[in-house]
């Protein structure tokens, strides 16, 4: 196996291990939800379809989103993620 890398979960708190192949596939995520779900200002909006769901779920368990009350937004991590790929 090859080596793992390790990406904060923020609001977790938890550090989630990912292989190199997870990361490229976390990438790609969230790059389709940054084309497909941004409203440019940091802030995604899944537009009720299921999927976004899905996705943003997905990339909030590694902690590259993140909720509250004015909806998901990238978060520290989840931006380095899109700068590094």
């Amino acid at each position: 196996m090859s080596s793992v890398l390790l990406m904060n979960s923020g609001c977790s708190g938890v550090a989630k291990i990912m292989t190199p192949k997870e990361k490229e596939i976390l990438e790609a995520l969230a790059w389709m939800c940054e084309q497909y779900l941004s409203r440019g200002n940091g802030f995604l909006d899944h537009k009720a379809m299921h999927a976004g769901e899905l996705a943003i779920e997905v990339l909030a368990s590694y902690g590259f989103v993140k909720s509250d009350i004015q909806g998901d937004s990238w978060t520290e991590e989840g931006l380095l993620l899109l700068e590094g790929s």
